[in-house]
């Protein structure tokens, strides 16, 4: 019985290493044309909620729902030269590299009252998708920022 038992265990390790499941939390493929996507999400206080998707052909589309400027959706163009430095940033911050979620800092440890804000790029085919609620690298607030500047969105949602 036990000579049987270790062929079939490694079967097993093998057919989920292969099964989407296993691939599924890194990267995914891309849907759409969509490019970049970010999402500021509500806080205990007046934090701004938006969201906004940024397609290949520079188009945006933004949705402002709680302390923001404007509020409901918003479509509009950016050149292709902001759609590339988009581009150069999510690669200068090496966005692939990324942990898929900041929640706690080294100890463990996180607070209740903070915005999250969650990001993703679909390039060459497969998408990456970050959630940032504490701790992040400051790299990715950056990052945040810069989509928000490069996109347009600031007029959009007022001074923060």
């Amino acid at each position: 019985m036990r000579r049987y038992f270790k062929p079939a265990v490694t079967a097993l390790v093998v057919l989920l290493l292969l099964s989407p499941i296993s691939r599924a939390k890194g990267s995914q493929k891309c849907e759409g044309d969509i490019l970049i996507t970010i999402e500021r999400g509500a806080c205990f206080g007046s934090c701004p909620i938006y969201s906004a998707q940024i397609y290949a052909d520079g188009t945006v589309v933004y949705v402002g729902k709680n302390y923001v400027k404007t509020i409901g959706e918003q479509r509009f163009k950016i050149s292709q030269d902001r759609i590339q430095n988009l581009i150069k940033e999510f690669e200068r911050i090496d966005y692939w590299s990324l942990k898929d979620k900041y929640e706690t800092d080294e100890n463990g440890m996180s607070v209740t009252d903070l915005p999250t804000t969650t990001t993703s790029i679909c390039l060459d085919g497969k998408k990456k998708r970050v959630v940032n609620y504490y701790h992040a690298p400051r790299k990715l607030d950056e990052l945040e920022d810069k989509i928000d500047s490069l996109a347009g969105l600031y007029s959009l949602i007022g001074p923060l």
